[in-house]
């Protein structure tokens, strides 16, 4: 089990930055505009406790959302590898690790500001001088806040990235469903997990991740549909996608690919062998499980020509199944509990 937080543990703790400075000014003049004083200034020390009261408050509000903007955006050390690739392609980890040293940063230069200006109002002698050191205090907040208005746009955008990643959990076992698109992926993933499978969204691919789950034993096992993803030849693949594919190497400990020997998907099996070959390619280090669904439709013909097509190394570890129809499902199961045993046993030893 690995000691880093879940994904939605680090994002849900989050305290998200504002999409400008003004929000945070705005908020912070407020809160001191609640302290009114009760009756008219009848004294100077009155009047300094009151002004005293508001630069307080106002300090108080902005140095704790600044530091809780910097000290909840994560750090890439607390995330699983999964994510860290994705992040790498969605955020400049750069940027962000700046804007967020000079957002935690501001935070101790405002409550300096706030002790010099509290001082002077304490050393006052008139009603004027108090009004324009508490005065002084907001407009230098203001600047200060205001130079910080990249930061917080930087700083949000990231926010924001990170909470359309998909939340699974790369600390269980992990099953990857593979192959070319209307193949019967998400059919299969709805027929072998017992709860309704649950759909995210995805960057980089105009579809959403299927997430489901089943139990071997005592073990919970994720199994993912990719859309988008293991479905075609990389050399049909922008940048930004093979890095998706990349970070999916951090995740699977178990690819099955689905072939589609009728062919109805749409695609020919010599096309679906190079997508198995370009995938094979990619996860060199994970174990297979090859799959040949719709055989509920599919004729001695059809069979054969697999066979032939994907060739002998292949076809003869191929399970022959139907999702719809729950033909051979528990053979894959078989497959699955195999390979989660054999994990657990190379973990223990």
């Amino acid at each position: 089990m690995t000691l880093r937080k879940s994904f939605s543990t680090v994002t849900h703790r989050m305290v998200i930055a504002p999409s400008s400075y003004e929000e945070i000014f705005e908020a912070a003049v407020r809160k001191s505009q609640k302290i009114a004083a009760t009756s008219l200034y009848r004294n100077l020390g009155y009047h300094k406790k009151v002004e005293i009261r508001r630069i307080e408050s106002a300090n108080r509000y902005v140095v704790k959302r600044l530091k809780d903007i910097a000290l909840t955006t994560p750090f890439l050390k607390e995330l699983h590898p999964f994510y860290k690739e994705l992040l790498s392609v969605l955020i400049d980890i750069d940027s962000l690790k700046k804007s967020v040293s000079r957002i935690y940063r501001a935070s101790s230069i405002v409550n300096k500001i706030s002790r010099e200006c509290i001082r002077k109002v304490r050393q006052s002698k008139d009603h004027n001088s108090i009004i324009k050191h508490r005065r002084s205090y907001f407009g230098r907040l203001k600047s200060i806040l205001k130079k910080l208005d990249k930061d917080f746009k930087v700083i949000r955008k990231a926010q924001l990235d990170m909470l359309k990643l998909p939340d699974v959990r790369p600390e269980i076992f992990t099953v990857v469903v593979a192959g070319p698109p209307n193949v019967g992926k998400s059919s299969l993933i709805r027929a072998i997990t017992k709860a309704k499978p649950e759909v995210r969204e995805y960057p980089f691919t105009t579809k959403s991740l299927t997430v489901g789950h089943i139990k071997v034993n005592s073990t919970i096992v994720q199994v993912l549909d990719t859309p988008g993803l293991l479905d075609r030849p990389l050399s049909e693949r922008n940048k930004i996608e093979l890095q998706a594919i990349l970070a999916l190497k951090h995740l699977a400990d178990l690819i099955i690919f689905m072939f589609d020997p009728t062919e109805t998907c749409g695609f020919p099996l010599s096309y679906q062998k190079n997508v198995l070959s370009e995938v094979l390619n990619s996860f060199r280090n994970v174990p297979f499980i090859y799959v040949a669904n719709k055989v509920d439709v599919a004729s001695k013909n059809h069979i054969q020509r697999i066979q032939e097509i994907i060739g002998r190394d292949f076809s003869s570890n191929i399970v022959l199944i139907s999702a719809k129809e729950r033909i051979n499902l528990e053979e894959v199961l078989k497959l699955i509990e195999k390979h989660v045993k054999e994990k657990e046993q190379h973990q223990s030893s």
